[in-house]
């Protein structure tokens, strides 16, 4: 797959990588029967199914976000919202959402990357370049929030 963007495939593929180290490293903390730490109220960490559930609707989040914003909506991805049902699926879940993120960024132009910005749904002005950042970034925190966990069983 040839990408229009050199910038867009790397940002793209360094989301893949994070996002199945995060997958790898969940799946260790689940066998390790670790608690959650105290979620403080907020309820992507209810449950373990909530966490992972949480990073991967913020993938498929920040995918239809960038379709939205460059005119080209994202319609045909798994828009599943229940946890549980996403936690009961999670490698068939994120790989559909992996492959649309290829298929759907690979025609995105750097022109597209910015210096334009829109409105985040959680207020902030970000360009496209921006969003694929955090949505490389977010699995990242995760699994770290994860690692320090299992660290402390040691």
């Amino acid at each position: 797959m040839e990408f229009k963007s050199r910038g867009v495939r790397s940002l793209v593929e360094l989301h893949e990588i994070e996002l199945q180290n995060f997958l790898k490293t969940w799946e260790r903390f689940i066998k390790s029967g670790a608690p959650l730490p105290d979620p403080l109220g907020d309820p992507d960490y209810k449950d373990k199914e909530h966490i992972v559930g949480h990073v991967l609707t913020a993938a498929r989040a920040y995918l239809v976000w960038i379709g939205e914003q460059l005119g080209r909506p994202i319609t045909d991805i798994d828009m599943e919202k229940d946890r549980y049902k996403i936690a009961s699926d999670i490698q068939g879940f994120a790989q559909s959402l992996l492959s649309a993120w290829r298929r759907h960024l690979v025609s995105v132009a750097d022109e597209e990357c910015g210096p334009k910005t829109y409105k985040t749904r959680w207020g902030d002005n970000y360009t496209i370049e921006n969003m694929l950042e955090h949505a490389v970034v977010h699995p990242m925190r995760h699994r770290i929030q994860l690692e320090r966990i299992l660290s402390d069983l040691v």
